[in-house]
């Protein structure tokens, strides 16, 4: 029975009266005792409504009042979005310090809250049950009277000098998913040092009846016996961060097919009342499926160390001269990877850098003819290996050839053996684009298992490549595999039941409210569903492109522990 996670009722309601949150001395758990509340000295002004949620604050942390409160406008990031206002201990401080909250800008609520911790030489830290009892009336404090929401102290965990609480919300003693979490932290003092609400979700009320009813969904049991049998785990390959001319050991892991942390529930999540996958629209599980195909690699090296050297490379593989394009060659290094060496066909124009002609690639100088190129190759600068190739064309005269996006497949295949170690390679490719651009999106299967690099896009590939089919120019090529990888046997792979179990074991199912916006139309539609009990210690920006794995948390395939990277 240890497959699912039973919601346990240790909490305080906000309904209860606000307290005063102090942090010594700790002889009383829960104790509590009224404060004058004292308005923070104030060197900038700040907006009403801001003003009323510092007041909040210093009601709860009285060592704020004699603080100078700088108003630092609109901030923005992963998971917060308000306005910034610093606590300096005096007016000269007021650009330095870096005790910080941040209050809702239309509201004044508070979203999340920095101080900085105190050294202490003997550490005073609170009980787990007094941390409890301090987070959940710090919490109820900040929702005041009216809110009506309801949080259980989760867990209480320590992260390097701070202890933290994870606050879990629970209506019709159900937890909801992930965004409606807060943390609060303490230091070795004892005092409150670190508040988060992920999206600001404490304040929002979400009335009980508005939900569905927990009364008629499928057993534990019976959730736990679907979810193993729509095998929601894939081996694969993961190769990690790499130098690319460093051999690299790949690591044999069971992922979560369809994500954990890129939409509201992770890909393994049931519908608690039918026992099937809940799929979110436009996810991953409706995407392009990959198709397999074996290719015959020639097995040739492409290494290009010197100008001669690289304009072979261009005629020999993309058939392109290059010999009337002026050519320049600049080498860059970097902190985090390899040296790179760019050789950089084409006419840029007076006094442009070498290093500027890299990201203007596609401007070319006025009086340029039209279908004149720009062609960059990309190598390791200490190799000379093959990362990249791209060409642009300026106003690219269309081709009375009518697109066949079936010839330019043939065209990418070619390429592929080409690029491919010698022999038989079974290739794993997506294929997307639209009316111009075609992308095969290529990966190696070895053993028969798919391989991807750590942070790997789903719009990049071992293999990458993008095809005009206008001007049936090479868009770009790209190459990102490791020249030499060591890939554990197969048969070193616990099997996948064993697994699933170890999964199970460290994140049990548990009956959750999954909220699914429509962003459109401004909508939440709530779902209840069995799902993983992993809950996230920090909002995700999603701003860049998706990864092909998400590799949040997976089972290492040959030890059977269970990895979390967050």
């Amino acid at each position: 029975m240890f497959h699912v996670k039973r919601t346990v009722s240790w909490f305080l309601s906000g309904a209860l009266a606000t307290a005063t949150i102090f942090a010594a001395p700790l002889s009383g758990v829960g104790v509590t005792s009224p404060v004058t509340i004292a308005q923070a000295q104030s060197v900038v002004a700040v907006p009403m409504h801001v003003t009323k949620g510092v007041q909040k604050l210093v009601k709860l942390l009285p060592e704020l009042s004699s603080r100078y409160v700088v108003y630092g406008g609109d901030v923005d990031g992963p998971g917060v979005s308000g306005v910034v206002v610093t606590f300096a201990q005096s007016a000269t401080e007021a650009e330095s310090s870096m005790d910080d909250a941040i209050f809702d800008g239309q509201t004044g609520e508070l979203l999340r809250l920095n101080l900085t911790s105190k050294a202490a030489t003997k550490p005073a830290y609170p009980t787990e049950q007094q941390a409890k009892a301090r987070a959940l009336a710090f919490v109820a404090g900040l929702q005041g009277t009216g809110a009506g929401n309801t949080y259980q102290a989760r867990a209480v965990y320590k992260n390097k000098d701070l202890l933290t609480v994870r606050l879990v919300r629970i209506l019709n003693n159900v937890v909801l998913d992930d965004d409606y979490d807060c943390l609060v932290s303490f230091d070795a003092s004892g005092r409150i040092v670190w508040f988060s609400t992920f999206d600001g979700r404490l304040y929002e009320k979400v009335s009980p009846s508005s939900l569905p009813s927990p009364q008629r969904v499928i057993s534990s049991e019976q959730a736990v016996r679907k979810w193993q049998e729509n095998r929601p785990l894939e081996l694969v390959y993961l190769l990690p961060i790499y130098n690319q001319s460093d051999q690299v050991e790949a690591k044999l892991a069971y992922v979560l097919k369809n994500g954990v942390i890129t939409q509201q529930h992770t890909g393994s999540a049931l519908d608690a009342f039918s026992g099937k996958r809940l799929v979110t629209p436009n996810s991953r599980a409706t995407t392009t499926p990959s198709q397999t195909i074996n290719v015959t690699g020639t097995g040739e090296t492409w290494v290009a160390q010197t100008e001669t050297q690289a304009r072979d490379m261009l005629r020999m593989l993309f058939k392109i001269e290059t010999e009337k394009l002026p050519l320049s060659i600049y080498e860059a290094s970097y902190d985090d990877r390899p040296a790179l060496r760019y050789f950089i066909w084409g006419n840029f124009g007076e006094g442009v850098p070498d290093a500027d002609k890299i990201s203007r690639m596609a401007t070319f100088p006025e009086g340029s003819s039209n279908g004149e190129q720009h062609h960059l190759l990309v190598t390791d600068a200490k190799t000379g290996e093959l990362l990249e190739f791209s060409t642009k064309v300026n106003n690219p005269q269309w081709s009375n050839v009518k697109t066949d996006k079936k010839r330019e497949r043939m065209q990418a295949e070619k390429l592929l053996n080409r690029l491919t170690p010698s022999g038989s390679n079974q290739i794993q490719v997506t294929e997307n684009g639209d009316e111009r651009y075609i992308s095969i999106i290529a990966d190696p299967l070895v053993n028969g298992i798919s391989v991807y690099g750590t942070n790997q896009s789903v719009e990049n590939g071992m293999y990458t490549i993008r095809i005009d089919s206008w001007t049936g120019t090479w868009e770009q090529v790209s190459i990102n595999k490791p020249a030499s990888i060591k890939y554990p046997a197969r048969s070193q792979a616990l099997k996948e039941q064993v697994a699933m179990n170890r999964l199970l074991q460290s994140y049990p199912l548990e009956l959750t409210y999954i909220h699914q916006p429509d962003y459109k139309k401004d909508t939440i539609t709530w779902k209840l569903g069995y799902d993983l009990s992993f809950r996230q210690t920090r909002s995700h920006c999603f701003c860049g492109g998706e990864f092909k794995v998400d590799d949040t948390f997976y089972v290492d395939a040959i030890t059977g522990k269970v990895i979390v990277n967050e």
